[in-house]
Formats: structure tokens, C-alpha cells, sequence
């Protein structure tokens, strides 16, 4: 078992798949039992998840030296914001429009196949999902959790070589 989770990329996936399913958890609870509106549901879904993710990928995915910081954090929820809030929101809206149906009621464009609210919700969620997925992975590893280079304590010299 080690010797699989030595491998970045599936840490990241085990990551993002428990922090998927309690965000999708989170937006069916708000939407189907409190009535709250997709949209401010999947919002608040996200803020909560982005905050256990942040940990997550620090600790374990990216398994960063450094102590967890406000700054980082800032930097996490930025990028995890705009795929999860702007990105996730704009595809979950685009379905609705390209549907041509109340807003809030039918959020997938195959809504004719797709009777269910809550499939219709969570297959436009599923979407949104793996298109921020790629976008989050190449940030975080570029940006938020880039390694720093390091240096090499001891250069030859001239005379050395």
C-alpha cells in the first residue's frame, strides 16, 4: 500500500474523490432536504470542501515540509475557488440555459432522458467536477505547492576539474 501511495497523482485522486463525495453530499443535503437554491448550495459546498482540501493536498498529496499558512491558503481557495465557484457555477448555469428550462429546475441539457432532479443535478456537478480536476492538479502542483529547487551546496571550482 505504500508502495502505491508513493505516486503523487493517485494521492491526488483518492484526495479529490473523498472531497468530491462529501461536496456532492453537502449540495444534495442543502438542495433536496433544505430546499436552498443549486447555485448558493454548490457555493457553500465548495467553501467548506476547499478548506478540508487545502489540508488534504498539504499534508498528504503534495506532502509539503512547510507549515500550513494563511497565505497559502489564500493563494489554495483562489484557485480552488475559481474552478469549484466560477468554473463549476458557469457549467452548472450553461447546462440550465442550454436546456431552455427554469432556472433551478432541470440542470441538464438532457433532461428529457433525466426525470430526476437529482440526477440532473449531480451528472451537471460530475461535469463541472472533472473539467476543474485538471485545472486544480496543475495549479497546486505549479503554484501552490511547487517545490522549491534545491540548491547545491558544493559547485566545482576550476581548479577541482
Amino acid at each position: 500500500m505504500e508502495r502505491i501511495l508513493k505516486h503523487e497523482k493517485l494521492r491526488f485522486l483518492i484526495t479529490g474523490f473523498f472531497n468530491t463525495g462529501l461536496d456532492f453530499l453537502l449540495l444534495n443535503t442543502m438542495v433536496f432536504f433544505f430546499g436552498t437554491y443549486p447555485l448558493v448550495a454548490n457555493t457553500i459546498s465548495v467553501s467548506i470542501g476547499i478548506t478540508i482540501s487545502y489540508i488534504l493536498n498539504h499534508k498528504f498529496v503534495f506532502r509539503s515540509g512547510e507549515q500550513l499558512s494563511l497565505r497559502k491558503y489564500v493563494t489554495f481557495f483562489a484557485i480552488t475557488g475559481f474552478s469549484s465557484l466560477v468554473i463549476q457555477n458557469s457549467i452548472i448555469y450553461g447546462f440550465e440555459v442550454a436546456s431552455k428550462t427554469s432556472f433551478g429546475h432541470s440542470i441538464v441539457l438532457v433532461s428529457a432522458v433525466m426525470n430526476s432532479d437529482a440526477l440532473r443535478l449531480n451528472v451537471a456537478k460530475a461535469v463541472a467536477v472533472l473539467i476543474g480536476m485538471v485545472w486544480n492538479f496543475m495549479f497546486y502542483k505549479f503554484v501552490v505547492f511547487r517545490k522549491k529547487d534545491k540548491i547545491v551546496e558544493s559547485t566545482p571550482t576550476v581548479e577541482e576539474t
